[in-house]
């Protein structure tokens, strides 16, 4: 092949070229980084079937994979990698909508029959204590709920027990606000196991359900909750809202 055949294809091609072995001729192109980097991506998003974390991967992915296919048919054929975002791109996608959709359907089924949904951080805890002619006094709201059978989510606060656990105290986060210290007193409650039930301790998100009660005493290593919960149900949570 002549020098002006290799120059012509080199023109035509930008900073691609021609190759050639055993006497034939083929053509290659650069390919954009974000191409491999989206079926990458696409592949790791896969977690998002056994955890939330793997939802905003796949996001990244499905965006990352778009920006490639973009840049690929905007190059005027300078650059390759089409299939290799177009699968980047289809996995991120898959695996996004099913990631979302597997959380959904957690939080649609999660709460047991019976049993009313309840924020621990805003039914609970912000609602504070008030003043009731002069002395302090539960909120109306949280009030209203004392034994109600409730659903919360929350966290089990750390002691030197792990297993066979008939009763924790349960907080709204495991942020310095509890684990750091003593937790305030709305941000605590004494979740008793039913009889004959007990669990182990998990240091990720917990849900519980049971019956609501106010003015609780006692709960070990110096920690007094003003509410409790006659616990009937306890797993880790199935999804993370």
């Amino acid at each position: 092949m002549s020098q002006a055949v290799v120059s012509e294809s080199f023109e035509h091609t930008g900073t691609s070229g021609v190759s050639h072995e055993g006497g034939r001729e083929f053509e290659y192109r650069p390919v954009p980084v974000s191409a491999p980097v989206s079926l990458i991506l696409g592949l790791c998003s896969a977690m998002s079937l056994l955890t939330v974390a793997g939802v905003p991967v796949a996001f990244f992915g499905l965006v990352i994979g778009a920006a490639a296919l973009l840049k690929i048919a905007r190059s005027g054929g300078e650059f390759g990698g089409r299939k290799l975002a177009i699968a980047g791109l289809t996995l991120s996608t898959l695996f996004f909508v099913t990631g979302i959709g597997k959380q959904a359907y957690a939080y649609a089924t999660e709460v047991p029959e019976g049993y009313a949904r309840t924020n621990f951080t805003y039914d609970i805890a912000k609602k504070g204590f008030v003043q009731k002619n002069g002395v302090g006094a539960f909120h109306d709201d949280v009030a209203a709920l004392d034994g109600q059978k409730i659903f919360l989510k929350g966290y089990m606060y750390p002691t030197n027990q792990t297993r066979n656990i008939q009763e924790f105290i349960f907080c709204k986060d495991s942020g310095e606000c509890c684990f750091g210290g003593q937790p305030a007193l709305t941000d605590m409650i004494l979740v008793r196991m039913g009889e004959g039930q007990t669990v182990d301790y998990f240091q990720g998100l917990i849900s519980v359900a049971g019956t609501f009660h106010l003015n609780a005493s006692g709960g070990g290593a110096d920690l007094s909750p003003v509410y409790s919960l006659d616990a009937t149900h306890w797993a880790i949570s199935s999804s993370a809202f």
